[in-house]
């Protein structure tokens, strides 16, 4: 494998530039997703809210799905764990910027208030991995891993929690989900879904091997590359998708699909655990890998709070969660996980 990588990647230049390349990749496929998920929240009746949660967040969080296995078999945990947990950091920075620079004030208004069951569940089960992280849990019966199921386990019920309730609401008031902004088919939704969804799939494994010989190669831990630079690239999809649905005014596909991902995310951590070669992915991680999720649990619940006021998006002040602290603690985080990495 090692000799492998050094064929691949050869060089600090070649590396960056395929981790450029996969970026540039992976921003046209989640362009098409978006589309091809409003398309089918329409035209097959499921809504927006369910389409986000499952099939955009899914599909939009496979770079950190295979970016995280392929970092565990690669010997390279902190990667992984960085990864997911930065990149549910930047996802709740993202929506706060994408909010207030496209969705307007009133954002928080027009979408479903079932979203806080959604974020509810992003935070729950980042709370569970952080916790695991923090008391170094390494338990593992032959190829079994408690942790993953345990994560696994809660975003299955979660998830299947979060179809009732989304079906009750449609069914309650089935007039309050818009028109889709194309006249495309359900049959075009899906096909552009799926080729979307593959070239995603296609991209991610060069995205963690490129990003961890970027670490080598600059003398950075896996676990900031994780949080930074695998984070961001590994969100793209997440932000491309939310800023195309915002302009097509799908707000409840834009923030279910963010929140949806975070959520999804942590089920990716769950996975990749299965492939661990010793113990648990969480029996050996650093202080910056632990503070990256600490700060995830608290900036997702800011959103929390700021989602169930459903009060007007504030940019700024002291006595609510806003834009600019959401922002702030996010940079915050940033540079103590750098420090702490170092």
């Amino acid at each position: 494998m090692t000799n492998l990588m050094e064929a691949l990647f050869p060089n600090l230049l070649v590396t960056a530039g395929v981790f450029l390349l996969v970026a540039l990749v992976i921003i046209g496929c989640a362009v098409l997703l978006a589309n091809a998920c409003d398309v089918i929240a329409v035209r097959s009746g499921w809504g927006r809210l369910w389409v986000g949660t499952l099939l955009l967040a899914g599909a939009s969080s496979l770079p950190e799905l295979v970016a995280s296995v392929t970092a565990v078999r690669i010997g390279a945990p902190e990667l992984a764990v960085g990864n997911i947990f930065g990149a549910n950091m930047l996802n709740v920075s993202n929506l706060a910027i994408v909010v207030a620079l496209i969705g307007g004030r009133g954002v928080y208004q027009r979408i479903s208030p079932h979203q806080g069951h959604l974020l509810g569940l992003a935070l729950a089960m980042t709370g569970v991995a952080a916790f695991f992280a923090a008391v170094q849990f390494n338990v593992r019966f032959a190829y079994v891993s408690p942790a993953g199921l345990v994560l696994l386990g809660v975003y299955i019920v979660g998830s299947h929690y979060l179809y009732k309730v989304s079906s009750g609401a449609r069914a309650q008031a089935p007039e309050a989900e818009e028109e889709s902004s194309t006249g495309r088919s359900l049959g075009w939704g899906i096909g552009a879904f799926l080729a979307a969804a593959a070239g995603i799939f296609l991209a991610a494994p060069l995205l963690a091997a490129s990003a961890d010989r970027i670490a080598g190669f600059t003398g950075l831990s896996s676990g900031f590359m994780g949080v930074l630079f695998v984070a961001i690239v590994t969100t793209l999809p997440e932000l491309t998708a939310t800023i195309t649905a915002m302009r097509l005014g799908a707000y409840d596909l834009a923030v279910s699909g963010m929140y949806g991902t975070n959520a999804f995310n942590v089920a990716a951590l769950g996975v990749a655990d299965f492939f661990s070669k010793e113990g648990s992915l969480f029996g050996n991680l650093g202080q910056s890998e632990l503070l990256a999720g600490v700060i995830a649990v608290v900036l997702m619940a800011m959103a929390l709070v700021q989602l169930r006021q459903r009060r007007p998006v504030a940019h700024i002040g002291l006595l609510r969660p806003n834009t600019s602290s959401v922002v702030g603690l996010y940079l915050i985080g940033l540079y103590g996980v750098y420090m702490l990495g170092r």
